[in-house]
């Protein structure tokens, strides 16, 4: 369903905000509480613009939170069309305020998560390495960059933590010695990856789309569809692990599943 072009263009009308379960202890409560206490990697739930009242029942699927109860989970036409024609009442009964430019941008809780995510999802990773006091006009610029239609939802950001990032370079081959805006692309697994391009932290909002969409198109030349099973299986033979943040064991395809 998340891939169909109706559900994508119902998405658009709402603040999509996902949770990454296993790396962060809030993440972890949060999750908690929208299952009764249960502990997973997928939770559904659809708040007001205020992020504090429940619109619709939670659990582990669109489909269960505002769908058919009886559509087996949603994983059909029908039960698609139900979860849809729901999010899209919801929507009506708002109205949007602001515009691109008051947009919150993404944000990992290290860089480590973020490369492991991008290797999850076969997206490029775009690492800002800046101090603080550098980092408003980037964040300016991405901010335009980010919410154009040919760029959404085709590249993961992060931006540095020196608390948790400072070695963030090590397993990142390329030339990472100076402040700027890298874009990289994840190994197989997450583990590691390499730097494709590296951008000045003036770049204009033309330079860094000209750049991603560079990238972008010799990373899907190069890059081909995983298939589950075979990818799980190829780290499980390599001997790849994911050490989780919160106490469960990792998977060894490199991913909290």
């Amino acid at each position: 369903m998340f891939a169909s072009k109706d559900f994508i263009e119902v998405s658009r009308k709402f603040v999509c905000i996902r949770i990454e379960t296993f790396e962060n202890k809030e993440a972890e409560a949060m999750v908690r509480e929208l299952l009764n206490g249960r502990f997973a990697n997928t939770a559904f739930c659809i708040f007001d613009p205020q992020g504090e009242k429940k619109l619709t029942r939670s659990g582990r699927s669109p489909a269960a939170a505002v769908g058919n109860r009886g559509s087996k989970n949603g994983r059909n036409e029908k039960g698609d069309d139900a979860v849809i024609q729901q999010m899209n009442q919801i929507a009506a009964r708002f109205s949007p305020t602001g515009g691109d430019a008051d947009a919150l941008l993404q944000d990992f809780n290290s860089f480590r998560q973020a490369l492991n995510v991008a290797a999850a999802d076969q997206r490029l990773l775009v690492f800002v390495a800046a101090k603080e006091k550098e980092r408003s006009v980037v964040e300016n610029n991405l901010k335009q960059v980010f919410s154009e239609s040919d760029v959404l939802g085709k590249f993961h950001l992060n931006f540095l933590d020196p608390k948790v990032d400072e070695n963030w370079s090590k397993k990142i081959r390329g030339e990472t010695s100076f402040p700027g805006i890298y874009i990289i692309r994840s190994g197989t697994f997450g583990m590691d990856g390499v730097v494709m391009q590296r951008l000045a932290l003036t770049e204009s909002v033309e330079g860094i789309k000209s750049a991603m969409a560079a990238a972008n198109g010799e990373y899907s030349f190069m890059e081909g569809r995983k298939k589950y099973s075979q990818h799980v299986m190829a780290g499980k033979r390599q001997g790849i692990y994911f050490e989780n943040e919160i106490g469960r064991e990792g998977t060894s395809d490199g991913r909290n599943r």
